[in-house]
């Protein structure tokens, strides 16, 4: 029932819409129409004017059905949120217009602009701090509820099952003579029942969305599990295979020795080649049996196919069992160790040699891992420490650069470089967090 002259209660409750609708439709299209917001705030004014609590309950379920059809059906979340945040505040400038009419004070229409000015104020300055410092959480939350349907349905008859119960509540004391404590009393109860609504309501969504990240998060690690026990299955093929070859090897030489005819030198010394070179590669894998991390070892089998395709073994040895480290400190060493691999490679393929050593030996309390390689007779260690100093040409020499910002984020790894006999030896220290 409305108690103030119709101009007076148009000017009083436009404010609170026209902030309203502006919030929504910034949520709605990522930005505010005026022509839209000027529309909706003045058909929810008069609603509200000429049929009170029902007009309001009109425009809730009007504008709810215009955002559900142009724009997403999810939306309409959100316009239920509105209403009832709008119920609370028409609630209090009743309270209070009531409560001054009571005392017989003479200057409503004064008292109501005041109270209007306050809780508009009130109302932009949440509208406007949740615009600029929230408005990413806001995205996440309505697209959380956009793309969950099942999440969804049951949002929506939540908030607008409570929405529209609040407002026939409101109706209905409207249409009763009720006492000024009696209705501050109502107020309370509004009140209470919208911040338990919407706290509830937010604590679900966010549990939800806990929910959906650990669901990714299981299907990533299921997705690694699956992708290491392959990995570790084409390993296993890869002994059996060097295994079968060296088997093939021995019985070729063998036969050739007890043939009749004379093996010439070059077939032998290709023969002692490649006998050679399948004890050492089946060596450097023997290694890989103690690395009990399995980002590491993948990483380890994976720069070993590398350098054998390459024509290049890999030799690794390990000291005593290597335990995986944890997450961040494992990310930095994988992505160093392939860097320092990486550079140990194309050196040696540069200067044409035909090995590399890579050493990784557990600590009491850490880890040491070293990559040595032979280097060539112009390599000088000082330009290591030369910023995009590389071999490679341009747009190379990011490596070592990329090492020492992982070193500066973890104060729990410490690089020694040295070069004996011609060969470069670049040592990680890996201390316990």
């Amino acid at each position: 029932m409305v108690s103030l002259p119709s101009h007076i209660y148009f000017f009083i409750n436009w404010p609170i819409f026209f902030f309203g609708v502006g919030f929504l439709s910034y949520i709605f299209f990522g930005l505010i129409r005026p022509l839209h917001v000027a529309s909706w705030s003045i058909i929810g004014t008069s609603l509200s004017l000429f049929l009170s609590t029902y007009g309001e309950i009109g425009f809730c379920l009007i504008y709810a059905w215009y955002i559900s059809r142009t724009n997403a059906s999810s939306d309409k979340f959100w316009v239920f949120i509105f209403m009832q945040v709008n119920l609370i505040i028409i609630t209090i400038q009743t309270c209070i217009i009531r409560i001054f009419a009571a005392a017989g004070t003479k200057q409503l229409t004064l008292i109501s602009v005041g109270t209007t000015l306050i809780l508009t104020s009130t109302l932009a300055a949440i509208v406007i701090s949740l615009l600029v410092k929230k408005r990413s959480q806001l995205d996440q939350l309505r697209t959380l509820i956009k793309e969950q349907n099942h999440l969804q349905k049951s949002i929506i008859i939540y908030t607008g099952a409570t929405c529209v119960s609040l407002y026939c509540f409101e109706a209905i004391s409207n249409l009763v003579n009720i006492g000024i404590m009696l209705d501050l009393l109502i107020l309370g109860i509004f009140t209470l029942s919208v911040i338990i609504n919407l706290y509830s309501l937010f604590l679900i969504l966010k549990s939800f969305s806990y929910y959906v990240e650990l669901t990714w998060i299981k299907r990533a690690e299921a997705s690694q599990r699956a992708y290491y026990t392959t990995l570790s299955q084409q390993q296993k093929n890869t002994n059996k295979l060097l295994h079968d070859y060296k088997n093939l090897l021995a019985s070729l030489q063998l036969s050739l020795q007890q043939s009749s005819a004379a093996i010439s030198p070059d077939t032998q010394a290709i023969l002692s080649r490649a006998q050679a070179s399948l004890n050492q590669a089946e060596l450097g894998k023997s290694s890989f049996t103690s690395i009990k991390s399995d980002p590491l070892r993948s990483l380890l089998y994976l720069k070993w196919a590398e350098s054998m395709n390459h024509n290049v073994i890999m030799n690794v040895q390990t000291e005593g069992i290597i335990h995986p480290l944890e997450s961040s400190l494992g990310f930095a060493i994988i992505r160093a160790l392939g860097i320092l691999i990486d550079n140990a490679l194309e050196e040696t393929v540069r200067i044409k040699h035909h090995r590399f050593n890579v050493t990784l030996i557990a600590l009491e309390q850490g880890l040491e891992v070293s990559v040595m390689n032979d280097v060539g007779s112009d390599f000088n260690l000082a330009n290591l420490e030369k910023k995009d100093f590389t071999t490679k040409g341009d747009g190379h020499g990011n490596g070592l650069s990329i090492i020492n910002e992982l070193m500066q984020q973890n104060k729990n790894i410490l690089i020694k470089k040295s070069v004996i006999n011609q060969q470069l030896k670049i040592t990680l220290f890996i201390g316990d967090s």
